[in-house]
């Protein structure tokens, strides 16, 4: 396996997806008079259109901080963060984001969860409501789509937040340890569908995780970030076939890109 260094572009003549340019985020102390606390220093990371990148670092390293300046909910000191050649100014249907929880509204249906961001819009058309339906089929609630959130699994309330957003035909899609609260099964269960989803769409997504594991089994290539500011330590190429299945993790491959993907995040820990 080879490691590229932190800051090359991608090798490919493909289009940047995103484009993040010496970003610096710093946020203020909680009691007065206390320092600002440094998230991001200096970071540098360029995403490929249709590319599966993971995020990996220890907690506090800026990893959340950073998928929202890619969403627009925050805005960087210093640096560019660029989607789609159009620099981020705010929150916008081209970027979904999911969460660890799945934020879903109590009082709707499945369906009208998902049809809640293009009726916000004023977007709702015959064309629209059909494509909810097909989406619910697709993700496998199309038999759930009248139940409300408190009457779906964990698994299910994670694919009806994937419908939610799908819905939008986003071109980026943000996910922050979207399955790190689920028991194991399950989370092998959305691993599989998420990976169906991506194989089949090729969305470009940026994925932030704690599980090493998980980011080997799912990514294009793995950026490393180190510990609080945070920077990119390292990004490692994950060149293992797809279509991936979960099997694909007793392969001495996996193994052995784990070990050392596993390795620079330690040092970056210390």
């Amino acid at each position: 396996m080879r490691q590229v260094t932190a800051t090359a572009a991608p090798d490919t003549g493909t289009t940047a997806a995103v484009r993040i340019v010496g970003v610096e985020k710093a946020f203020a102390g909680r009691r007065r008079g206390a320092a600002a606390r440094r998230a991001l220093d200096g970071f540098d990371l360029e995403v490929r259109e249709g590319e599966f990148l993971c995020l990996l670092g220890p907690s506090g390293c800026g990893k959340s901080t950073l998928l929202n300046l890619l969403a627009g909910f925050e805005t960087p000191d210093r640096g560019e963060v660029v989607v789609a050649g159009d620099r981020v100014s705010g929150p916008g249907p081209d970027r979904g984001v999911l969460f660890q929880t799945p934020m879903l509204f109590p009082w709707l249906t499945v369906l009208d969860n998902v049809l809640y961001g293009p009726r916000a819009r004023h977007e709702l058309t015959t064309e629209i409501r059909e494509r909810a339906v097909e989406l619910l089929e697709t993700v496998g609630l199309g038999s759930a789509m009248h139940a409300y959130p408190h009457e779906l699994s964990g698994g299910m309330r994670h694919r009806a937040a994937f419908a939610r957003v799908l819905i939008n035909k986003p071109r980026l899609l943000l996910m922050d340890e979207p399955f790190g609260a689920l028991d194991a099964i399950t989370r092998l269960a959305m691993q599989r569908f998420l990976l169906e989803l991506w194989e089949r769409d090729r969305t470009t997504i940026v994925f932030v995780t704690h599980d090493v594991e998980e980011a080997v089994l799912l990514g294009d290539r793995i950026c490393v970030m180190s510990g609080s500011p945070g920077q990119t330590r390292a990004v490692f190429p994950v060149d293992l076939p797809r279509p991936r299945d979960v099997a694909l993790t007793d392969t001495l491959a996996f193994a052995h890109l784990k070990r050392q993907v596993r390795e620079a995040l330690e040092e970056g820990h210390r």
